[in-house]
């Protein structure tokens, strides 16, 4: 049942497999050149490219659509549980939709955007073989698993205008960390690249990191499950 609601949402929005498109090639525009430029020089730290990481990753699990786009003026993530718990459908299935659809979105997003950039960047084609890149792939996809968690919890569980607050309160936790780490001399990115080079995908770092934020990815499926059976009304 969770895929038929899948299948309905993607006709009930044809467009937004291209919006997705649109927005993930738009920060391949953005982002591409400067990541490739730090591939080039890994000994000098740029802090923008921590933080558009940080910020962009967790996104990969979003699908833009139209329930996307208006979540803060119509909370239409509260409207759709509405929506189907007149038909009804179990919650279950509800939430197993929408985890999903998550990881339909970072496989989409994913390949879209870091195969983009390694085939735009001669210098990351340069320093990094397609075993060490993959490695490093995994462990940003990681830390995307692991914050996704908490805007797919957000959406079932609060309002449209707390979820917004609640996303720019984590980007704000965001932007302290990476500008406290580079005052430090610390870069994640410059991490995971080098432990990517070194341990290509035997990575411990890598296989940390996809463990622990598709495991916190999942638990967080699993809480927002029994808060939506026990907490919050939808009747």
């Amino acid at each position: 049942m969770a895929m038929n609601i899948i299948e309905k949402d993607f006709r009930s929005d044809k467009f937004q497999v291209l919006w997705t498109l649109l927005f993930t090639l738009y920060m391949v525009l953005v982002t591409g050149i400067t990541i490739g430029q730090q591939f080039e020089d890994l000994g000098n730290v740029f802090p923008f490219v921590d933080f558009i990481l940080f910020f962009y990753v967790p996104m990969m699990s979003l699908w833009f659509s139209r329930r996307s786009f208006r979540y803060l003026n119509e909370d239409s993530y509260t409207q759709m549980l509405y929506y189907y718990r007149t038909l009804p459908i179990p919650v279950p299935v509800i939430v197993y939709s929408r985890l999903i659809m998550g990881l339909m979105a970072f496989l989409f997003n994913g390949l879209i955007y870091y195969g983009s950039i390694y085939l735009i960047s001669p210098a990351t084609r340069a320093i990094m073989d397609i075993p060490s890149y993959l490695a490093f792939v995994g462990i940003w996809q990681g830390i995307g698993f692991l914050v996704s968690g908490f805007y797919i919890y957000w959406e079932f569980m609060v309002s449209g205008k707390a979820y917004f607050h609640r996303a720019l309160l984590l980007i704000l936790i965001t932007s302290i960390a990476v500008v406290s780490m580079s005052m430090m001399g610390f870069s994640l990115f410059k991490f995971s690249a080098e432990s990517a080079m070194r341990w290509k995908l035997l990575s411990p770092v890598m296989w940390g990191s996809l463990i622990i934020g598709l495991g916190t990815f999942l638990l967080l499926g699993r809480r927002t499950l029994h808060m939506l059976k026990n907490k919050r009304d939808l009747a």
